[in-house]
This record gives structure tokens, sequence and C-alpha cells, in this order.
């Protein structure tokens, strides 16, 4: 009964918005309702259900988080403007201005034939809306959301590109605008289609062991209950399901499934951020404490605040998260909380939203696409101005990209930087919860040598834009002078190269003269490191491959360090040496040692975004588990079956080593998730170098 159902529904949300609405809104919701059950009168979802039960669920996931009126009226009427013949002018005339405004940034576009530049226009459209009214990405994520908990009645294949997509756009964006209740909702439907087996694997593993879960966790929460008690710190225990928290650990092989089982979770809440620091101190002298992070002062996507503990047992751990009341409200709901939630939330948002400005600046939809990916899955730290001003950077930010972020002022006219009070150069690598501040001179201008080190597309195309604005004989000097810097290296100067070699470059650059060379140069079109690379490197043997591979090193000595074997994929930087370009990947401990001593000679790199599938690197594996000879060889099978080589297998007391021959990072994920599956679920990473072993090693 069809009609049946969708009075139900309609009465669901009258029951849920009559606990606190207001009468008149509550006429405007329902009317609302109304209107888009005419405009989709007689189209049914792939379920064969009436498609106007979806709005509706929308519209009460928004209720039961309170939004205001507006917004539930957006919800119902989602889809009308995209799937009906009703248009925005029709909604403005009928419920306003705003009302319509939040329906037409959810609406997707689809002006093109071209499928892919219409998902990247839309989202780049709603990008733009939320920027205008957050509210709009409020409405997507609950769309969203009840889209991804109907999924059953599509295509495997079509399950699996939404899920996907959700968990490379949707979980993130919810994180950043504080919606972690949300994100975690998303984030285990995400798991659950992506690969349903492994999903499986972990939901019996947690139900088989509940009976023994539950034991542990009341006598942990016995032991927090006592501890509140005699130390008169007032607060309350809440268990926490923590499985989303487990599953994201498995899949990311921090964990395996017999250290799953015993993990468990609780929230603290308590009255104030000195009782937290109470609590947390207190802790530490009285269990064993394996990892302690400070999200109060150095807070999380969206501003989430907390002190987050994982504590030791006889026979378990416990992950507990320490937070005020107030602080537990804005990590669940963010950006829903508007005005209501903390400063520092509402301030880590604002920061977020800023950078999410930047992207959109772009006027190619494809390109503020693939930027908002790599935004959304960079890792993040939060700075702080003197003045307590919250600065969102991606990690590995040098004082200059604060300074650009802070100020196009502050950046053009940047000599120096105090960190924490103490005076440091620019190019020092910034950690969340610094204060930093810029020291400027009127007279200074930025200095083209920073383009090795910055970080953000936000200072680079500030300096490039200031670089490029300086008269020719300007650029020809400065350009000249970075170019002598990068030389120092070799202990030359540019009045060291000889004359057949000024013709290699011009030739090499497709120049005519030095000084166009000193332009490009000076814009910041070609790093000086890279011609002192071209000039000097002292060997010749260039990996044939790299050139294809990494984007701008044409003619350039190019090898891959062996202290952290970079594959296709990985984040990496540049180093130049005297023996060339060495490309590490972005962590790698060496690489981090030379930032600090030469920053001059460190340089960001980017893979080409070509599809490459002719190219091999060898990577190494560490299994926690020691293989027999039968396990051996399904290894080797998995690793044949996956169009992996295998060049070693070997054992080291209870772990097992692997050295595989792969042609991409993506690669390496699917290997280790198979080898995870077959053999149990151990933990399984992937090594920087390969272990020494006297062990012999065994293919077959």
């Amino acid at each position: 009964m069809p009609g049946a159902e969708v009075s139900q529904a309609k009465q669901q949300l009258k029951t849920i918005i009559d606990a606190y609405l207001p009468e008149s809104d509550i006429d405007r919701v329902l009317a609302a309702c109304d209107y888009a059950d005419l405009a989709h009168d007689g189209v049914t979802r792939k379920s064969g259900e009436p498609y106007i039960l979806h709005p509706i669920a929308v519209s009460c996931i928004l209720a039961h988080m309170r939004l205001d009126a507006e917004t539930l009226m957006a919800a119902l009427l989602h889809d009308v403007i995209e799937d009906t013949d009703f248009s925005k002018e029709d909604i403005t005339e009928k419920f306003g201005r705003t009302v319509a405004e939040l329906v037409d940034g959810v609406t997707k576009l689809s002006h093109s034939s071209d499928k892919e530049y219409n998902k990247a226009a839309s989202f780049r459209k709603i990008l733009q809306a939320t920027l205008q009214d957050p509210r709009v990405i409020i409405i997507k994520l609950s769309d969203r959301y009840h889209n991804m908990t109907t999924l059953e009645a599509l295509r495997p294949d079509k399950r699996a590109r939404i899920a996907q997509e959700t968990f490379d756009i949707f979980v993130p964006m919810a994180r950043i605008v504080g919606m972690n209740e949300m994100a975690d909702n998303l984030e285990l439907l995400c798991y659950q289609n992506l690969d349903l087996d492994m999903f499986n694997d972990v939901q019996d593993a947690l139900l088989k062991t509940k009976p023994k879960r539950c034991e542990y966790q009341a006598i942990w929460e016995q032991k927090l209950t006592t501890l509140l008690e005699k130390q008169e710190i007032p607060g309350r225990i809440k268990k926490k399901n923590n499985n989303i928290e487990l599953i994201r650990h498995f899949v990311k092989n921090h964990i395996d499934l017999q250290e799953l089982t015993h993990s468990h979770a609780f929230e603290i809440i308590l009255q104030s951020i000195a009782d937290c620091d109470k609590l947390a101190e207190i802790l530490r002298e009285n269990f064993q404490v394996l990892r302690f992070d400070d999200h109060i002062r150095r807070p999380l996507p969206g501003g989430n605040q907390s002190l987050l503990m994982r504590l030791k047992g006889e026979k378990t751990t416990l992950s507990l998260t320490i937070q005020t009341e107030l602080m537990r409200k804005a990590a669940r709901f963010g950006v829903v909380l508007g005005e209501n939630a903390p400063q520092t939330c509402r301030s880590a948002i604002q920061a977020s939203m800023q950078n999410l400005t930047t992207l959109i600046d772009s006027s190619c939809a494809k390109t503020t696409f693939n930027d908002l990916l790599d935004y959304l899955h960079q890792e993040k730290i939060w700075v702080y101005t003197p003045h307590g001003h919250l600065h969102e950077l991606p990690q590995g930010a040098t004082a200059v990209d604060f300074a650009y972020s802070a100020s196009l002022f502050l950046g053009n006219h940047a000599i120096g930087s105090k960190i924490n009070g103490e005076i440091k150069p620019l190019s020092t690598p910034l950690i969340s919860g610094q204060v930093v501040e810029i020291i400027t001179d009127v007279l200074a201008t930025p200095n083209p040598d920073w383009l090795s080190f910055i970080n953000t597309q936000k200072a680079r195309r500030a300096l490039q834009n200031i670089l490029r604005d300086q008269d020719q004989e300007e650029q020809r000097l400065i350009g000249q002078q970075a170019l002598s810097r990068a030389l120092k290296l070799f202990n030359l100067s540019v009045n060291d190269i000889k004359e057949n070699e000024w013709n290699d470059l011009l030739q090499w650059r497709h120049v005519n003269s030095k000084d166009e060379l000193f332009e490009q140069i000076a814009v910041g079109d070609l790093l000086p490191q890279l011609v002192a690379n071209h000039l000097f490197s002292q060997d010749e043997a260039t990996s044939e491959s790299a050139h294809r591979l990494i984007q701008g090193t044409e003619g350039v000595d190019v090898k891959y360090a062996h202290c952290c074997n970079p594959v296709l994929g990985d984040p990496i930087q540049g180093h130049l040496s005297r023996r060339g370009l060495i490309v590490h990947r972005h962590h790698c401990h060496n690489l981090l040692h030379e930032q600090n001593l030469h920053p001059e000679n460190i340089m960001p790199l980017l893979w080409t975004a070509e599809p490459v599938n002719d190219v091999q690197f060898n990577a190494y594996l560490c299994i926690d588990l020691a293989l027999d000879d039968e396990q051996i060889s399904q290894v080797i099978y998995q690793c044949r079956k996956a169009k992996t080589g295998v060049e070693a297998v070997y054992q080291d007391g209870p772990k097992t080593y692997i050295n595989i021959v792969v042609n991409s990072r993506q690669q390496i994920a699917e290997i280790i998730r198979e080898l995870r599956m077959s053999l149990g679920f151990p933990r399984i990473s992937r090594l920087a170098q390969p272990i020494n072993t006297t062990e012999t090693s065994k293919v077959s």
C-alpha cells in the first residue's frame, strides 16, 4: 500500500518536528512535503517504493538534529529541480528565496554529455553554495546518508562506485564540518558495501566475543568509576560503540583480528578542561599509557576537541575520549550547532571553509574536483597567530605557507618567523598547536627560492603572481641570483657555466637566451635546483621511467631513494644532491633531516596524472605471523594471481617478510588486502627497506 507508506512517513516527520518547531513552521514544512509529493507523483525508486519516501527520510534525519524549518523544507524539495518539471522560480514563489537557494545548492549539474565533467562541476557548485550557506552541505550529507542505507536495490558495481565516492569525498567532508557522528555512520556503510566479506568477518568476531567483551568492559567501567569518585571529579562515564573505530583500524592494518576483539572504548564527560587535564594526569599515574593525544589544544578536523588516551590492562586495552559536554556535542554535530558551537570548533570549520574558497577559485571544474580530493585526504595541522586566530594548513607546511595563509601582506614582506617565541627560518616545517608570528619588513620582497619549500597552492599562486609583476630586468637579476644559490651545492656559480653548457640548457628549456631562462626561474616556472641538477649531476644513468612518471623532470637525473623506496602513488618530495635529484616518500626520516639542515635543497614533486602500467617498483612487506611451507606457497600464489612479482619470502622468528615487485601504491594495498583475507587477517605492514636476514629466501 504505497499511499499508507507515504502517510506513515509524513506522520513520522510531523511527530519529530512537533517536539521543537513552532506551529507556523510545522505548517510550512508539511506544505513543502505535500508539494514534493505532488512533484514526484508516480515516480518510484529502484526498490519500487514511492520516491517521496526518500526526501521525507532525509528531512527526518535533519529533524532529529533539530534543524530549522527552511533546512527541512529544502531537504523535502532537494530533488524537485533536478528530477521534475518544477523550477527554482516555482520554489521561490511558493516557499521563498532562501529555500530555493538551498535546493539549488544541492542540485546536480547535467549540462554536458561528459559524466566526469558533470560530477566535477556539481561538486564545485556544492562547495560554492556551502560557502554561502553551510546548510547546503548538511542537507547533502543527510541525502547521501539515506542513499547509502538503501543501496541494496542497486547492482553490486554501482553500489561499490557510490560507496567509494562516499568514502573519498563525503566522509572527509563531514569531518571537516565537524559532523563526526554522520561521518562515522557513512564510513561504516562504505566498508559494508566495499568489502562485505571483510565487514562480516569483523562483525562475526565481535559477536562471538561479545560476552567476554562485556565482562571486561564492566571491569574497566568499575575501575574508572571508582577513580572518579575517589578523586572527587564530577562527571559521567559512557560506554562507546567503537565498532567503526575498530573496523577502521583493522582496514588500515593498525590492528589484527585478535587484538581487535580485546579493545574497548569509553567516553568520560567532565565539567571543565581543568578536570580533563586532572583526570589525564591521574590515569598516567595509575595505568600504563600506550598513547596520549591532546586534541583540546590541537583540535582534529572540524574543531573536534578531546583528550585521547589508550591504556593497557592485563588482557585488554582501553581507548578513552575525555571531554566536556559541549565538546562532545560539538564533536558529534559540528556545523549543525552554528553559533552554539565552541569557538575552537567554529574557528576550525571557518579555516577549512577559507581553504575551500581557494579551491573553487580555479576556473576548471575538473581541476577543482582533483584539488578537492587532494585537500580532503591531506593530513592537516592547526597553528595559531599570537592573537589566537586558528589557521589550517597541510602537514609539512612551513612558516611561509602560514604567512600567506594569514595575509598577502605578511607573505610578501616576510623576512623571518617566531615559532613559540623562538626565531626560526621561514622554511621551518610547522607542527600542530604552535603559535607562529611572522617578522616583516615593508621593503622586503618575496624570494623565488621559497618555491622550493612552500606546500600550499595559496602561497604558491600568490608568490608567482608577485614575481610575475616585477619588471623584466629585476626578474632576470632575481633568476640569476637564485640559480647561483642552487649551484652552491656544487661549489659553483653562474659564472662557472661554460658556453657549451649554456647551449645545452637553452636547448633543454626551449628558450633562446640566458635572460629567458632567468625569467622562467624568477616567476617560478622553473626551479633553479632542477637547472643545477641538469648541469652538474655526476651520474648520467637516469631512470628511464622517472621522466614519464614525475612531472617537470625532463632532462634531469632522477633516482629513487633506497632509504624509503617510493612507489608510484606515494606522496613524494625531491632532494637535490650531488648524485642528482633523489625522490623520497614524503615522511622519510632522511628527507625530514635534510629539510631541517638545507631546506633550499628540497622541492615538491608530483607523479604524472596519466595512467601508467609498464613500470616496476620494489616493495617490502612484513606479516606478523610465522608461515609454514603451505602458507608460503599460498602467499606466492596470491601475489602472482594479483600480477605482483615475488622476489623473496623468508622468516625471522614470529614474522614473515616478502619482497615484491609492483607497479603502484594501489597494487600494494590490493595485495595486502588479499593476503590478509587468505591468512586469517594478521597485521601486514609495508616496510621502507628490506630486512637484513641470513635466512634462506624461498620462492616456489
